[in-house]
Order: C-alpha cells, then structure tokens, then sequence
C-alpha cells in the first residue's frame, strides 16, 4: 500500500514538474518596436507594436504603389497574456478613409512563430520579412 502511496506521489510530482516548464516561446512584448509586413493584393501594410509610456499600441502602415505611405492607424492594445493580445479600437487615424469598425485583430505567439488573425481567419506572416525576437 505504501509504495502504491509513493508511486502515486512521484508520478504526481512528475506531471507538475512538466506542466510548469518555462515556456522558451518569444512574448509578444519580445516584437515590441520590429515592423511586420503584411503582403496584400496592393502594396502591402505592416503593424507594429509600440509603446507610449506605460501604454501599448498597434500602428498599422498602408503603403501604396508610387507612395511610400497612404495612411496609418494607431490601435489600443488589450493584453489577453504574455503571448496573445487583441487590438480593434482605432484611437487616432491619419486617412479616415482607412478605419474598419468590423476589423477585430489577434496577435499571438505559436510555436512557430507569430500569427495574426482577422475576425478569426488566420493571416500568413512570412518570417522571411520579420527579423527575429531576441
């Protein structure tokens, strides 16, 4: 009965052993200040997070063909964890024309990488043009 008693106790400490591993994945504040391209059917956009004092913000670029810039959009951040955050709240805007009030964005950090996700579909984000979080 004791070594049931042990057994039970070691497999116990085992499995909280492995489910408390320090997680060796980048946080998303890792990607705080590193523009990440999104190639689209024009001439492409980026987001970037940023940080104003103690606050966090998404600063989204549409670039055009002939013009280096079309406008941006500046998002309030929500931390969902170290790994996630949600951002659709336009706080200032340089092209009114830009603003969506139905884009809800996710940006979160998987095992391979980073992903961003649009009202739940997922965006490819080629690392190629991403340079890595340290």
């Amino acid at each position: 009965m004791k070594t049931k008693i042990v057994l039970c106790f070691v497999f116990c400490i085992l499995c909280a052993a492995t489910t408390t591993a320090r997680d060796s994945r980048a946080k998303i504040k890792d990607y705080l200040n590193q523009e990440i391209l999104i190639i689209d059917n024009f001439a492409g956009q980026s987001i970037t997070l940023i940080r104003e004092n103690k606050d966090y913000f998404i600063l989204r670029k549409y670039f055009g063909s002939g013009i280096p810039l079309i406008g941006s959009i500046k998002y309030e951040v929500v931390f969902n964890s170290n790994y996630q955050i949600t951002f659709s709240e336009v706080i200032d805007s340089s092209n009114v024309d830009l603003i969506n009030t139905n884009e809800n964005f996710i940006l979160s950090v998987e095992e391979k990488g980073l992903s961003l996700y649009l009202n739940r579909l997922k965006i490819v984000i080629d690392e190629n043009f991403l340079d890595k979080a340290k």
